[in-house]
């Protein structure tokens, strides 16, 4: 089993990999797999991040807390993003980022509520 601590490091390494990863002047290659495809990374990004922050701090918080700070988190880097000169806030990306953090949520939530 992993402790606490253990997710809490993960968690803020996760946290500092996606502010880099979102603020550096970078871009992902370009698959082309699909349409919107950088929707679905924004979506399994949060999602993943939410899952890491229930898991260090769901045993005192709330998963509504710690989602909805999450959802703050996704917010100024969009605002920071728009205002770099090389990346672009995108509102479409917030969206995705939020139903990510509010599907792993809803999950959470109802597994805590079975038990």
């Amino acid at each position: 089993m992993v402790s606490d601590k253990t997710y809490k490091l993960i968690f803020w390494c996760a946290v500092l990999i996606v502010l880099l990863l979102s603020l550096l002047p970078i871009s992902a290659p370009e698959l082309g797999l699909f349409q919107w495809q950088d929707k679905l990374h924004h979506f399994i990004t949060y999602s993943g991040l939410c899952f890491l922050g229930i898991q260090a701090y769901g045993q005192n918080h709330s998963v509504w807390v710690i989602g909805f700070i999450l959802v703050l988190f996704g917010l100024v880097i969009e605002l920071a993003q728009s205002l770099t000169g090389y990346r672009f806030g995108d509102p479409i990306d917030l969206a995705a980022n939020t139903l990510g953090i509010i599907v792993a949520g809803v999950f959470f939530h109802k597994q805590r509520n079975k038990l």
